[in-house]
């Protein structure tokens, strides 16, 4: 999502190597920023061009219609919000996020997984789309799409993104008579080196606009290819994601699967799903006014003593 309230890059300052630490934040915060900014173009021109009747909100708009419930009781705005004309109730949303290296996997997925939790409390959500640039591991997709139920979409691998960018990089040190600095994944996923210089690379395209067609650049990478051998490409993905979520809603909804949570007055939670509502029922029954039913599930078991091994026959 474009950023509000970031410097004109002209003014941005320039970094010296004794705040490496804070320049390697910049380089990451300007890739996020210039992708995120992209990724919401995009949307916002396709939702115009094939679904002229939804509107993307405008950040501020967004962040005053939905609250994220995190972990701890703490709450964070959605500022990525799909509405219907006319409506003020959200129906889609979606997060971007650049990802440096491994060490934020946890932490920024769990935020995106997150997003499955607002359909709780605004049920015209139809889904969520996760668009993702860097070194995000498969695993995660798995986590998205059966834990979260998420619809990911990685547009661009973290080689991908410094492929684009080495050129630059290149001209940037010839420039300024610095040594050369190639730029490998690998490397950068432990530690970016001379982010100083990286970063200064950044900010100076950012002053000439090169950084924003960079990361359209991102956006058009070939992720796969149909059944006819055309490619696909990130921003094809992220525009059938959209068109999933935003599908007519069927004459004659049912009801995919059950998920029941029976909360216990001891801060236990037993929880299940079922496809079958009879089941469904059965399982309410047996815990409903049942409190041996429901000490049986709660209260931990002992472990069986471990077999006693036969003694050797050969003594």
């Amino acid at each position: 999502m474009p950023n509000q309230h970031s410097k004109p890059t002209g003014q941005q300052k320039r970094y010296q190597q004794n705040d490496a630490h804070g320049a390697s934040s910049k380089f990451g915060q300007m890739i996020g920023e210039a992708f995120d900014t992209q990724v919401f173009a995009l949307i916002q021109k396709h939702l115009q061009e094939a679904h002229p009747d939804h509107i993307l909100l405008t950040p501020a708009e967004g962040k005053k219609m939905v609250k994220l419930e995190m972990f701890g009781g703490t709450s964070r705005q959605m500022d990525n919000i799909i509405v219907l004309e006319g409506s003020n109730e959200p129906v889609a949303l979606f997060e971007s996020k650049w990802l440096k290296d491994g060490r934020h996997h946890n932490d920024k997925g769990a935020w995106i997984l997150q997003l499955r939790e607002v359909s709780k409390n605004y049920p015209t959500v139809r889904g969520a789309v996760a668009c993702l640039a860097g070194y995000w591991t498969e695993g995660v997709a798995v986590m998205f799409e059966q834990e979260g139920r998420i619809q990911m979409v990685h547009v661009a691998t973290d080689e991908e993104v410094y492929g684009t960018l080495q050129p630059h990089v290149d001209e940037f040190c010839k420039r300024h008579a610095l040594p050369v600095l190639q730029l490998d994944a690998r490397e950068i996923r432990n530690s970016l080196p001379r982010s100083w210089d990286l970063a200064n690379c950044l900010i100076e395209l950012a002053d000439n606009d090169q950084l924003r067609d960079l990361a359209e650049s991102w956006l058009r990478f070939a992720r796969r290819t149909t059944d006819d051998g055309q490619p696909q490409l990130g921003s094809d993905l992220i525009r059938e994601a959209i068109d999933k979520l935003l599908d007519p809603l069927p004459e004659v909804p049912s009801v995919e699967k059950f998920e029941i949570t029976l909360q216990i007055d001891t801060g236990n939670i037993i929880y299940a799903e079922f496809a079958d509502f009879e089941e469904a029922t059965a399982f309410i029954q047996m815990y409903h006014r049942n409190p041996q039913a429901i000490l049986d599930k709660i209260k931990p078991k002992k472990s069986p003593p471990p077999e006693q091994s036969a003694p050797d026959s050969s003594d």
